[in-house]
């Protein structure tokens, strides 16, 4: 490990940034930071005259922060379960559950729109849409068992 840092690559330091300096360093609008704050997120030092301050442990929060929201598309509210971990009211566990099953659908989805436009891009008919007998057989198929889905009501 090296002089400067402890633990998990933790700077060992003293600075503190400003709110803009914190919002330029993540490339998001002091707006957003705010906007955090008010949502429980994250609670910046107070300088005396009121200036919000942000440790180091404080910025890894606030990407940590960005980073699910960008790459787990989560919303507030489900980091918001995420940050405050085991608490009287759930697990947070249960909550990375639902976007897993709900990211599983999504992939499901998106793979099959893939293969779909792929299909339509190989396929030699000049209207796909129309001509294609394998688009035909999907949406027939498609067709099919929404009206077995409607019988069967």
């Amino acid at each position: 490990m090296n002089a400067d840092t402890f633990g998990c690559n933790e700077p060992v330091t003293d600075r503190v940034w400003s709110i803009g300096e914190a919002a330029e360093l993540l490339g998001v609008a002091t707006s957003t930071l705010r906007w955090w704050e008010r949502r429980g997120l994250v609670d910046p030092v107070r300088h005396g005259s009121g200036q919000r301050r942000y440790t180091w442990p404080e910025l890894r929060r606030l990407a940590m922060i960005q980073m699910w929201q960008e790459t787990g598309l989560m919303s507030l509210d489900d980091i918001a379960v995420l940050l405050a971990g085991q608490t009287a009211n759930g697990d947070w566990r249960q909550t990375v559950r639902h976007r897993l099953a709900a990211f599983t659908e999504q992939i499901a989805k998106l793979t099959a729109a893939k293969s779909y436009l792929d299909h339509t891009l190989e396929c030699p008919r000049d209207h796909p849409a129309v001509d294609c007998p394998w688009l035909r057989e999907q949406v027939d198929e498609r067709l099919t068992g929404r009206l077995a889905g409607e019988a069967g009501r």
